[in-house]
């Protein structure tokens, strides 16, 4: 009983979250929620009829069971129509809420922590956001049409109670007892199920990975490999599954087995009031009749249940996306129109979990220089642009631009004026043009080609079939390396970024396209103020100057002939590239 009482809590208050994507389109709702009062009012009339045709049958007034049969053929169409009208609602209706739920999780995962999406499965949030969304509304509109029934049903009840109290009583007796067994099935069904989509999230975050990987998986000739990986996977979904139909075919063999007594006490009951003289046999017909509608009653009662289950398993999936339960980054702060670019590390110290990769660093760069980072890899460098772009939130230590703590910044504001280009920058299933203009949907087209042209990138496209409008295919896989890397750089320049951050962002590129990328660079806006990671020295050598970063601290900054005679770490890093 506890369980029962803290599942309709449950379901009272993912009603009440569930109603913001429903909302937009509660004319829809209100509609559907007529038809079925009109359907559930048809659904009370027409075995009423039933029970009277059958009465004027016995009774042999044949011209008034013709009436009643003109009658019930013109409901049924009548019901009919209202059945098309209703299932046709609920498709757009459907269609639309699913929309606006997948959309406003959409916008909840883009505000959750980088930390946390990395510690978690790609599938955990494509399944919520494709299938528990459906979920919700599908069963949002179930549970309207399925106690709407219900309570239609309910009245069979007190017709059977004006009737005979004893066919209620029996009524009443076996409602209850099927309840139990059917509520202990839908008990385990809640808890398997919920067990199920947990592995159905590692499925399809398997599955993503697998095509996303799947060049590399042939040229590692790891068929076999993954291929096992996957079959064991789907081995342990088959095997929930199929614990689940167990304990399903289980129950309602014992619930089906309980039907069947329960009948034969019907009949009997029934045989022994009318012999007793306290049911009529016209009356017995008419509780006959009734007897349906109530099994419905009990089968609405079963569905509305497993509903209510369902209902709360997407909606707490779905709403721990969209609550508080996964950390997320708060947009406050003050919106700056303009950052200038001057950029403060003070005493900044950073671990991803418990060994620091920075360890209290401190460094500044005025508005408009051009700062390289260097250093063998793992040393912190890339860790100092996720700070500087709040990807990931500091331990220790504060980090200013022009003056101004970043944790009082907006992130709208900060990512809106920093751009960053990575090793590996990801380019989207989109047209070239709509992969450019991402970041700045008002550009021109002669912006567009003038940061193409820059990048290096505009006579790769413009010898392409569609050009500008040619698809590139997921992660960009149409282009190459270099490739992606120069339409990144493109994309970064529309944005119009007053600090631009290069992660390795020419690791990719030959020599002579690099030194094009370098010199588009060097020749950007002089306000701009850049940051270089290079592993290639000669790529930063003509920086204003460099920081040498090592083990996740400051070794020392200056230019490059300074570092050369003074920093054994610069000189050794520099001497290595020569050989």
């Amino acid at each position: 009983m506890k369980k029962i009482k803290n599942n309709f809590k449950e379901l009272k208050t993912n009603l009440k979250m569930s109603w913001c994507f429903v909302r937009e389109e509660k004319l829809y709702f209100i509609i559907l929620v007529i038809l079925s009062l009109m359907l559930a009012g048809l659904s009370f009339i027409i075995p009423m009829l039933s029970a009277q045709l059958l009465l004027k049958l016995t009774d042999g007034l044949l011209k008034d069971l013709m009436l009643v049969a003109i009658i019930i053929f013109f409901i049924e169409i009548l019901r009919n129509v209202i059945l098309y009208f209703f299932r046709k609602i609920f498709e757009l209706y459907s269609i639309k809420a699913t929309t606006n739920a997948q959309i406003k999780m959409f916008e909840e995962t883009l505000k959750i922590k980088t930390a946390v999406i990395e510690d978690n499965t790609t599938g955990m949030f494509i399944d919520r956001i494709n299938n528990d969304t459906e979920d919700i509304i599908n069963t949002f509109s179930n549970l309207c049409s399925v106690f709407i029934n219900m309570i239609s049903n309910a009245g069979v009840f007190l017709a059977v109670f004006v009737i005979n109290k004893y066919m209620f009583i029996y009524f009443v007796l076996s409602f209850i007892i099927i309840a139990v067994i059917e509520n202990k099935r839908n008990n385990i069904y809640y808890e398997r199920t919920k067990k199920l989509r947990l592995i159905d999230e590692k499925k399809t975050g398997l599955i993503s990975e697998i095509v996303r990987g799947l060049q590399d998986i042939k040229l590692l000739n790891a068929q076999s490999g993954i291929l096992k990986r996957t079959r064991r996977q789907l081995k342990d979904i088959n095997d929930e599954r199929i614990g689940i139909v167990k304990v399903t075919s289980n129950f309602q063999f014992i619930s089906g087995s309980v039907s069947d007594l329960f009948d034969v006490i019907f009949y009997a009951l029934g045989c022994l009031l009318v012999y007793l003289n306290s049911l009529t046999i016209a009356n017995f017909v008419i509780i006959y009749t009734y007897k349906s509608r109530i099994e419905n009653l009990l089968s609405f009662y079963n569905s509305f249940s497993m509903h209510v289950r369902n209902f709360n398993l997407s909606a707490t999936r779905v709403f721990e996306v969209i609550g508080n339960t996964f950390d997320k980054e708060s947009d406050k702060g003050k919106n700056i129109n303009r950052i200038n670019g001057k950029i403060e590390f003070k005493d900044v110290s950073f671990a991803y979990s418990k060994d620091n990769v920075l360890n209290n660093i401190s460094f500044t760069i005025n508005k408009g220089e051009r700062i390289g980072f260097v250093g063998s890899s793992g040393s912190g460098k890339s860790t100092i642009f996720k700070l500087l772009t709040k990807l990931y939130s500091l331990n220790e230590g504060k980090i200013l631009i022009d003056g101004e703590d970043i944790n009082n910044i907006s992130n709208k504001t900060l990512r809106k004026n920093i751009s960053l280009i990575s090793q590996s920058p990801y380019i989207f299933n989109f047209s070239i043009l709509d992969n450019l203009k991402i970041g700045n949907l008002d550009a021109s087209n002669d912006e567009v080609k003038e940061a193409c042209k820059k990048a290096d990138i505009y006579d790769v496209i413009m010898d392409l079939d569609d050009k500008f409008n040619t698809f590139v295919g997921e992660g960009g896989v149409m282009l190459s390396g270099g490739e992606k890397q120069r339409l990144a750089i493109a994309r970064t320049l529309l944005k119009k970024s007053n600090i631009i951050l290069f992660d390795e962002a020419t690791s990719a590129l030959d020599n002579v396209t690099q030194d094009k990328v370098q010199k588009a660079i060097y020749g950007l806006d002089k306000d701009k103020t850049i940051l270089i990671i290079a592993h290639r020295l000669s790529t930063i050598n003509k920086c204003d100057r460099i920081v040498v970063v090592d083990d996740g601290n400051i070794v020392d900054i200056g230019t490059h002939k300074e570092l050369y005679k003074r920093c054994s770490k610069y000189r050794e890093l520099y001497d290595c590239e020569i050989v």
